[in-house]
């Protein structure tokens, strides 16, 4: 069941959130508070190619109760093919925001992906600026698991009465995870991937003008050409084509309706 109470702008077929930061944070908020399944996925180019590539990730993004614009290409284009400036809303930004606000409201956060050494360091950091938020955390085999072991994850979730998981297994992997596991975990699931390492320290961000000009991707390959050329040369090509001919074909639907 979603939960949008706000606007939202299709992009690529997707169901993008459009409005402010204060509004995302306060529904993730609302949403953890419910202690019921619930996930937020954090829509970039690479997210919306994979789902325009395949029907049922889609469906999966599209029935999150929150999509938000984290890719500023999403956010860029929201604002040129609607006509709705839309400001990016990213992980990586929000995450401390949603620890401030988790202590706030004596709420609980789990972190599900990553390395042990970067969930140390996360949690070490998150103890320090936000003591008392942190109730567990779990670096899970990088292979598929058995049934065994996914039970497992879910009652050490659950047992540590969480009312928010942070989840950083890779897209579309983490998405797909919150998925199928909403009916299992009493909380809300946030896809905040890359978000992690960046707070815990083993990840640094593009500079701000790489930022706002589109090219965090480019600062990321820098650091990472080995794993990420194949994923940045088959996305940032393919995004643009489908923007376009997306775009083309608003624009004749339009002159047509108007005839």
């Amino acid at each position: 069941m979603k939960n949008y109470q706000f606007l939202t702008s299709e992009i690529l077929g997707l169901s993008v959130y459009t409005g402010k930061t204060d509004g995302v944070i306060s529904s993730i908020v609302s949403l953890a508070k419910q202690s019921t399944g619930a996930y937020v996925c954090f829509v970039n180019a690479h997210m919306a190619v994979e789902a325009s590539n395949d029907p049922q990730f889609k469906e999966i993004v599209n029935n999150a109760n929150l999509a938000c614009p984290d890719g500023i290409s999403i956010a860029k284009c929201i604002s040129w093919m609607h006509g709705k400036p839309q400001q990016r809303i990213s992980g990586p930004e929000i995450l401390p925001i949603l620890l401030s606000e988790a202590q706030k409201n004596s709420l609980r956060v789990f972190i599900l992906g990553g390395t042990e050494i970067v969930l140390s360091d996360f949690v070490k950091k998150a103890n320090r600026e936000f003591q008392g938020v942190i109730c567990g955390s779990y670096s899970p085999p990088f292979r598929k698991l058995t049934e065994a072991e996914d039970s497992d994850i879910v009652k050490r979730i659950n047992d540590s009465n969480a009312n928010m998981v942070f989840v950083s297994l890779g897209c579309p992997k983490q998405e797909k995870w919150m998925a199928t596991h909403k009916s299992f975990i009493k909380a809300c699931m946030l896809g905040l991937g890359f978000a992690i390492p960046v707070y815990a320290g083993h990840a640094k961000r593009a500079p701000h003008w790489m930022q706002i000009m589109g090219l965090e991707w480019l600062h990321r390959l820098k650091n990472d050409p080995k794993n990420l050329w194949r994923r940045y040369l088959h996305t940032n090509i393919a995004f643009i084509w489908k923007i376009i001919f997306e775009a083309i074909t608003q624009s004749i639907s339009c002159n047509r309706t108007s005839i």
